[in-house]
């Protein structure tokens, strides 16, 4: 995956930096007149300085999501419609879904004449900070997509009220008493899910009748997930075959739930409760026939956060003032009964998502 991309996709050739010199520094104690002088003689471009006056807000986003991130690509469809019609323009380049590629993405964004970086949404705050730093440099503002960013306005999912939400659901259809199991990505990856994951053994700790099994590694996003959790759940069923053995099973991530269906599929078992975290066209399909027979799901509205985000931007590319607070969004619950309905929803702001985004780099 190359990160040297520019607008809406397009490959470019690598940008050149004249050590020792800074775009700030290069403007500083001189005129314009002069400034735009001495960049012509230092072979740098300055358009955000010498751009007249009233023109669009650009917003640069890494567009950092794979075949199984539909929620992440919701976001960042609202994100862009918000932007651009709202007055600005998005500026992207497309990466995949790990820490990596996205802050190789955002670095790559403060080559582009942007106004306003979005950063997120696997990187911790701690992660992205020299990034922000850089951005400020250069005159460039920061917010915060679904992750806290140093010294910026963030909007994210509500972490900690999700796993209090599942696991008081899970807590009262369970009767407080049995063992349960839980999955998510590769601990460290990314942390809401380690955040989630650790809440509800703390929850479940508090149980005296209640127990929580050792946390089951479910990869990362870039691998096929949905065989990884149908591995992992063969192995915990095999482990523990008498029926009633476990009681629940929650997963944090909706490959790793279908995966642990097709398991239970299998091996025959009816037995265990499952518990989501996060839906998808295809598990909702499973949900609404029944073929995954999820008990209870929660999931987070990315559509809302991305609209924040992008109003967000736009507002501080115009230089408004904007307090540097972490906005959290409600957490969304689906029945059973629900998923056909949800579903509907969900296909119709993908079509929407994978239209508008295909200018932008897919």
């Amino acid at each position: 995956m190359s990160n040297d991309q520019t607008d809406k996709g397009a490959t470019a050739g690598p940008v050149d930096a004249t050590p020792g010199v800074t775009r700030r520094g290069l403007l500083g104690g001189v005129g314009v007149g002069v400034g735009i002088a001495t960049l012509a003689a230092s072979g740098i471009a300055m358009p955000s300085i010498v751009r007249a006056q009233g023109a669009k807000v650009r917003v640069g986003i890494g567009l950092n999501y794979g075949p199984f991130n539909q929620p992440w690509r919701r976001g960042c469809w609202k994100i862009a419609q918000t932007v651009t019609e709202g007055g600005g323009e998005l500026v992207t380049v497309r990466g995949e879904p790990s820490k990596n590629s996205e802050q190789s993405s955002a670095l790559a964004l403060l080559d582009r004449d942007i106004n306003v970086l979005v950063l997120g949404i696997y990187s911790l705050e701690s992660e992205t900070a020299y990034i922000v730093d850089e951005a400020r440099k250069r005159g460039i503002k920061t917010v915060g997509f679904v992750v806290t960013v140093k010294d910026s306005p963030a909007v994210s999912e509500n972490t900690w009220a999700t796993a209090t939400t599942i696991g008081y659901h899970m807590q009262n259809m369970l009767g407080r008493q049995g063992t349960i199991a839980q999955t998510a990505e590769a601990r460290g990856f990314y942390t809401p899910f380690d955040m989630e994951a650790d809440m509800l053994s703390l929850m479940t700790s508090y149980e005296p009748r209640m127990k929580m099994l050792p946390f089951i590694s479910g990869s990362v996003s870039t691998e096929d997930q949905i065989s990884k959790g149908r591995d992992n759940m063969l192995a915990l069923l095999q482990a523990n075959p008498k029926p009633g053995s476990i009681a629940a099973f929650m997963s944090w991530w909706w490959p790793l739930t279908i995966g642990a269906a097709q398991a239970m599929q299998q091996m025959g078992r009816d037995d265990i409760k499952l518990f989501n975290h996060y839906t998808s066209d295809q598990l909702l399909a499973g949900i609404a026939s029944g073929n995954v027979p999820v008990a209870f799901s929660t999931d987070v509205p990315y559509h809302i956060i991305g609209e924040r985000v992008g109003k967000l931007a736009l507002q501080l590319g115009r230089g408004e003032q904007v307090p540097n607070n972490v906005d959290y969004v409600p957490v969304p619950t689906i029945l059973p009964q629900d998923a056909a309905k949800y579903l509907d929803e969900i296909r119709a702001m993908d079509a929407a998502a994978i239209a508008y985004l295909k200018p932008f780099g897919g």
